[in-house]
Protein backbone atom coordinates (compact mmCIF):
# COMPACT_ATOMS: atom_id res chain seq x y z
CA UNK A 1 0.00 0.00 0.00
CA UNK A 2 1.48 3.31 -1.09
CA UNK A 3 0.45 6.92 -0.80
CA UNK A 4 2.49 7.85 -3.85
CA UNK A 5 4.18 5.67 -6.45
CA UNK A 6 7.71 6.51 -7.59
CA UNK A 7 6.55 7.09 -11.18
CA UNK A 8 4.07 9.70 -9.88
CA UNK A 9 6.88 11.71 -8.33
CA UNK A 10 8.02 14.46 -10.72
CA UNK A 11 11.73 14.75 -11.51
CA UNK A 12 13.72 17.98 -11.57
CA UNK A 13 16.96 18.74 -13.45
CA UNK A 14 19.06 18.64 -10.25
CA UNK A 15 19.81 15.04 -9.23
CA UNK A 16 20.50 15.81 -5.57
CA UNK A 17 16.95 17.09 -5.16
CA UNK A 18 15.55 13.98 -6.86
CA UNK A 19 17.43 11.75 -4.42
CA UNK A 20 16.03 13.69 -1.45
CA UNK A 21 12.51 13.46 -2.88
CA UNK A 22 12.85 9.69 -3.44
CA UNK A 23 14.03 9.18 0.15
CA UNK A 24 11.05 11.17 1.40
CA UNK A 25 8.74 9.10 -0.80
CA UNK A 26 10.00 5.88 0.81
CA UNK A 27 9.50 7.31 4.30
CA UNK A 28 6.04 8.73 3.67
CA UNK A 29 4.94 5.43 2.11
CA UNK A 30 6.15 3.47 5.17
CA UNK A 31 4.34 6.01 7.38
CA UNK A 32 1.16 5.67 5.30
CA UNK A 33 1.27 1.85 5.45
CA UNK A 34 1.69 1.98 9.23
CA UNK A 35 -1.23 4.36 9.47
CA UNK A 36 -3.45 1.97 7.53
CA UNK A 37 -2.34 -1.33 9.06
CA UNK A 38 0.25 -0.80 11.79
CA UNK A 39 0.33 -0.24 15.52
CA UNK A 40 -0.01 3.16 17.13
CA UNK A 41 3.60 2.94 18.26
CA UNK A 42 4.68 2.35 14.66
CA UNK A 43 2.60 5.31 13.47
CA UNK A 44 4.17 7.53 16.13
CA UNK A 45 7.70 6.40 15.26
CA UNK A 46 7.21 6.83 11.51
CA UNK A 47 5.42 10.17 11.93
CA UNK A 48 8.49 11.43 13.80
CA UNK A 49 10.78 9.99 11.12
CA UNK A 50 8.67 11.65 8.40
CA UNK A 51 8.82 15.05 10.12
CA UNK A 52 12.61 14.73 10.58
CA UNK A 53 12.99 13.81 6.93
CA UNK A 54 10.85 16.73 5.74
CA UNK A 55 13.03 19.05 7.83
CA UNK A 56 16.21 17.57 6.33
CA UNK A 57 14.68 17.86 2.84
CA UNK A 58 13.77 21.51 3.33
CA UNK A 59 17.08 22.38 5.01
CA UNK A 60 19.02 20.75 2.15
CA UNK A 61 17.16 22.77 -0.46
CA UNK A 62 17.39 25.99 1.54
CA UNK A 63 21.14 25.53 1.92
CA UNK A 64 21.50 25.10 -1.85
CA UNK A 65 19.33 28.16 -2.45
CA UNK A 66 21.39 30.31 -0.07
CA UNK A 67 24.71 29.12 -1.52
CA UNK A 68 23.56 29.81 -5.07
CA UNK A 69 21.90 33.15 -4.18
CA UNK A 70 18.58 31.88 -5.54
CA UNK A 71 16.44 34.84 -6.57
CA UNK A 72 13.21 33.38 -5.13
CA UNK A 73 14.66 32.09 -1.86
CA UNK A 74 12.20 34.00 0.35
CA UNK A 75 9.19 32.64 -1.54
CA UNK A 76 10.40 29.03 -1.54
CA UNK A 77 11.59 29.22 2.09
CA UNK A 78 8.24 30.76 3.06
CA UNK A 79 6.38 27.82 1.54
CA UNK A 80 8.64 25.41 3.41
CA UNK A 81 7.89 27.27 6.65
CA UNK A 82 4.16 27.11 5.95
CA UNK A 83 4.37 23.32 5.54
CA UNK A 84 6.59 22.97 8.62
CA UNK A 85 3.92 24.75 10.63
CA UNK A 86 1.14 22.70 9.05
CA UNK A 87 2.92 19.45 9.92
CA UNK A 88 3.42 20.61 13.52
CA UNK A 89 -0.29 21.29 13.75
CA UNK A 90 -1.24 17.95 12.19
CA UNK A 91 1.14 16.16 14.60
CA UNK A 92 -0.38 17.93 17.61
CA UNK A 93 -3.88 17.01 16.43
CA UNK A 94 -2.78 13.37 15.98
CA UNK A 95 -1.33 13.31 19.50
CA UNK A 96 -4.57 14.71 20.95
CA UNK A 97 -7.12 12.73 18.93
CA UNK A 98 -5.28 9.62 17.64
CA UNK A 99 -7.65 9.72 14.65
CA UNK A 100 -6.15 7.58 11.90
CA UNK A 101 -8.77 8.55 9.36
CA UNK A 102 -8.08 12.29 9.74
CA UNK A 103 -4.33 11.73 9.47
CA UNK A 104 -4.79 9.45 6.45
CA UNK A 105 -7.02 12.09 4.82
CA UNK A 106 -4.37 14.76 5.43
CA UNK A 107 -1.74 12.65 3.66
CA UNK A 108 -4.05 11.78 0.76
CA UNK A 109 -5.89 15.07 0.29
CA UNK A 110 -3.31 17.66 1.35
CA UNK A 111 0.26 16.36 1.42
CA UNK A 112 0.17 14.16 -1.70
CA UNK A 113 -1.14 16.85 -4.07
CA UNK A 114 1.05 19.48 -2.40
CA UNK A 115 4.33 17.58 -2.82
CA UNK A 116 3.69 16.90 -6.50
CA UNK A 117 2.70 20.50 -7.20
CA UNK A 118 5.60 21.86 -5.15
CA UNK A 119 8.10 19.75 -7.09
CA UNK A 120 6.56 20.73 -10.43
CA UNK A 121 6.68 24.43 -9.61
CA UNK A 122 9.04 25.75 -6.93
CA UNK A 123 11.47 22.84 -6.93
CA UNK A 124 11.71 22.77 -10.73
CA UNK A 125 12.52 26.49 -10.89
CA UNK A 126 15.05 26.05 -8.09
CA UNK A 127 16.66 23.06 -9.82
CA UNK A 128 16.91 24.97 -13.12
CA UNK A 129 18.61 27.83 -11.27
CA UNK A 130 21.02 25.46 -9.55
CA UNK A 131 21.94 23.83 -12.87
CA UNK A 132 22.66 27.21 -14.43
CA UNK A 133 24.53 28.74 -11.48
CA UNK A 134 26.40 25.65 -10.33
CA UNK A 135 27.42 24.58 -13.83
CA UNK A 136 25.79 21.20 -14.00
CA UNK A 137 26.78 19.84 -10.58
CA UNK A 138 24.02 17.50 -9.55
CA UNK A 139 22.67 17.06 -13.07
CA UNK A 140 20.57 14.11 -14.09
Amino acid sequence: MELLKEQELPLVPYQGMNLVHRRELEIVNRFYRALVEGSEEEVDRLFNEFIRDVEEHFSYEEDLMRKSHFFAYECHHGEHNRVREELRSVKEKWERERNREKLKNYLEEVFKPWISEHILTMDTVTAQWLMRVMGGIGAL
